[in-house]
C-alpha cells in the first residue's frame, strides 16, 4: 500500500463494521481516524521483529492489514461453534477460515499442521487479576481508543440493559404440539459482525421481511426466536400473524431445533449446531459450513420456491453428518475456553502455532 491515507474507504470491511456496530454516523471522521491508526501501527510493527501476531476475532483490525503488508504471520481466535471450544486459524475465523470454501469431501481431509502435543504437567497457570476500571482509564488516555470511547461505553451499557431485560422477561412456553410442523428461525443480533460483513442484509428486520413471506406462502408455520443478547431496541411482534408465525424469547433452543422441519439461519453457530442434530439448514449468508450437504444456500438458487422444494424433499445422511461434526470437534476446534485456561489448552494452542511456523 503506497498511500496509507487512501487505504480505508467507505467500502472497506473495517469501516462497514465500525459504522454499523458503533452507530458511527460521521463516516469521514471514521475513515480519517482509521487511516491514522493504520499509519501509527505501521510505525510500531515495521521494526518490532515479531514472528507472529495473535488477533482476537475477525479481520476488521488495522493490525491485520499491517501484518499482511509486512508479511508477519497471524493467527485469529474466536469462540468455537460448540460449547467449550475455540476457533484458531491463520487466515481468519468463521467465513474467512482456511477451510471455508472447501468441498464437503475436501473438508473431511483437511487438518491443520501441528507439532507434537506434550503438556508440561508441572506447569502452573497463574491467574492475573485484572481491574476493569484501570482498563477503562487506559482507554481514556490512549488516543487510539478515546476518540470512540463514547460509542464503546454506549454499546457496553446497551449489552448490560439487554441482559437485564432478558432476565426480567417471563419464560414463555410455546405449545409445540398444537403448532404442529414448523420451521425454526433463530435471529442473530442486529450488530453481529457476521451479519454486517458476511451477509447481504443490514438488519434482522430486513432478513425477516425477505424470507418470512416465502416460507408462509409455501405453507410453513414459522417460530422466530429473538436473540437473548440483542442490544438494540427491537419489536418483532408485527411479524406474528395469521396463526402461522410465532415469536419466542426463552423457549429452549435445543427443543426448537430438534422439533423443527428445518432451520433458517444467516451464518451463526446455531446453523452448525442444527446440522449436528441432523437438521437441514436454509442458509441466508456466507458461512464456513455451507459445503455441508444439509445446507441449502439462498445464494445458490435463482428461485426460492425451488430451494424450498429441494430442502423439503431432501433427506439427511446421518452417517456423513456425524463424520462431519466429529471432524470439527477433533481437528478444527480446540477444546477449551478463554476464561478457564489450563495447560492442555495452552499446549494445544502452541501445537497449532508451531505447526504452522
Amino acid at each position: 500500500v503506497k498511500n496509507p491515507d487512501s487505504l480505508y474507504t467507505p467500502d472497506h470491511k473495517l469501516n462497514r463494521y465500525y459504522i454499523r456496530n458503533y452507530n458511527q454516523n460521521d463516516e469521514e471522521k471514521l475513515i480519517r481516524e482509521k487511516n491514522r491508526e493504520y499509519t501509527s501501527c505501521k510505525q510500531t510493527l515495521q521494526h518490532a521483529g515479531y514472528d507472529m501476531v495473535l488477533i482476537l476475532n475477525g479481520l476488521f483490525n488495522v493490525e491485520t492489514d499491517v501484518c499482511r503488508e509486512y508479511g508477519i504471520n497471524t493467527f485469529f481466535f474466536e469462540h468455537g461453534y460448540f460449547p467449550n471450544t475455540i476457533q484458531m486459524d491463520h487466515e481468519g475465523v468463521n467465513s474467512d477460515a482456511s477451510f471455508a470454501n472447501l468441498s464437503f469431501t475436501d473438508f473431511l481431509n483437511f487438518t491443520y499442521p501441528a507439532s507434537g502435543f506434550n503438556p508440561n504437567t508441572k506447569f502452573i497457570v497463574q491467574k492475573i487479576n485484572h481491574n476493569e476500571n484501570i482498563r477503562a482509564l487506559y482507554r481514556m488516555l490512549d488516543p487510539r481508543y478515546n476518540r470512540f470511547l463514547i460509542n464503546f461505553i454506549n454499546k457496553k451499557r446497551n449489552q448490560d440493559i439487554a441482559k437485564k431485560r432478558f432476565q426480567r422477561d417471563d419464560s414463555e412456553q410455546l405449545d409445540l404440539e398444537n403448532i404442529g410442523k414448523y420451521v425454526f428461525f433463530p435471529l442473530q443480533v442486529n450488530s453481529d459482525t457476521q451479519v454486517i460483513l458476511n451477509s447481504p442484509f443490514r438488519s434482522m428486520y430486513e432478513v425477516v421481511e425477505f424470507i418470512l413471506p416465502e416460507l408462509v406462502k409455501a405453507g410453513y408455520k414459522v417460530i422466530i426466536k429473538e436473540h437473548p443478547m440483542e442490544v438494540e431496541p427491537v419489536d418483532y411482534s408485527p411479524f406474528a400473524y395469521n396463526n402461522n408465525v410465532f415469536l419466542t424469547k426463552k423457549t429452549d433452543l435445543n427443543t426448537l431445533i430438534r422439533n423443527s422441519e428445518f432451520v433458517v439461519n444467516i451464518n451463526s453457530s446455531v446453523g452448525l449446531q442444527s446440522i449436528a442434530k441432523h437438521k437441514k439448514v436454509l442458509l441466508l449468508g456466507s458461512a464456513f459450513y455451507k459445503h455441508n450437504p444439509s445446507c441449502f444456500a439462498v445464494s445458490d438458487y435463482k428461485d426460492i420456491r425451488k430451494l424450498l422444494k429441494d430442502i423439503s424433499s431432501a433427506t439427511v445422511d446421518k452417517t456423513s453428518i456425524s463424520a462431519y461434526i466429529a471432524h470439527f470437534k477433533n481437528h478444527i476446534f480446540i477444546q477449551g475456553h478463554f476464561y478457564n485456561t489450563d495447560i492442555n489448552l495452552l499446549e494445544a494452542i502452541r501445537c497449532r502455532i508451531t505447526g504452522k511456523t
